[in-house]
């Protein structure tokens, strides 16, 4: 099992799999568990829940890679680099498809979870800097403050992508996004 990662990211992402291929409500401890050999109690260990699954599955943390960090750095544009740094989250949703992501929204609102808005995340302490940048070197117009932006930008990246899942995947959430967050920031 080390050679796949920890145990934990190995019941993560043995447990995605197999929401991905069965669906969630599908799917049971039990395989989890079974899938990879390890005991309930293990499993418990790292989750209380098949909704903790999910949780964890979409924490911002977990989604960024090295080439995200290429690709924001390529662009020398503050405001586009604010942009795709949020794309991120969007780009994860549209990778897990539209049944996961219902399932993730669905344990926030059964659960009152609010939904994290990236404060605490190496994303979420990045982009109100690009974003006063971008301000900086008028490249957004929009005068609210850069932290008030980028929690404006994470409430629209959640409608989007909630509004995506109830339509069941109709529309380029991507390219939506891209276009209420320029709206908000008034891109020039």
């Amino acid at each position: 099992m080390s050679t796949r990662g920890t145990t934990k990211e190995v019941i993560l992402s043995t447990a995605i799999n197999l929401f991905i291929k069965h669906g969630f409500d599908q799917v049971t401890l039990n395989q989890i568990c079974k899938e990879i050999n390890v005991t309930k109690t293990a499993f418990y260990y790292y989750f209380k829940s098949k909704d903790e699954l999910i949780s964890e599955f979409f924490l911002v943390d977990n989604l960024i890679s090295n080439d995200d960090i290429l690709d924001i750095l390529s662009d020398s544009d503050y405001a586009n680099q604010a942009m795709k740094a949020m794309e991120i989250y969007v780009k994860h949703i549209v990778h897990s498809g539209v049944e996961l992501t219902k399932e993730f929204y669905r344990v926030h609102f059964r659960s009152q979870i609010p939904f994290d808005k990236g404060k605490s995340s190496l994303l979420g302490s990045i982009i109100p800097t690009l974003i006063q940048r971008a301000k900086d070197a008028g490249q957004v117009k929009n005068p609210a403050s850069a932290v008030d932006l980028h929690d404006s930008m994470c409430c629209i990246a959640n409608g989007v992508c909630v509004h995506w899942a109830i339509s069941n995947g109709s529309f380029d959430v991507l390219e939506e996004s891209r276009k209420r967050f320029e709206n908000l920031l008034i891109v020039k």
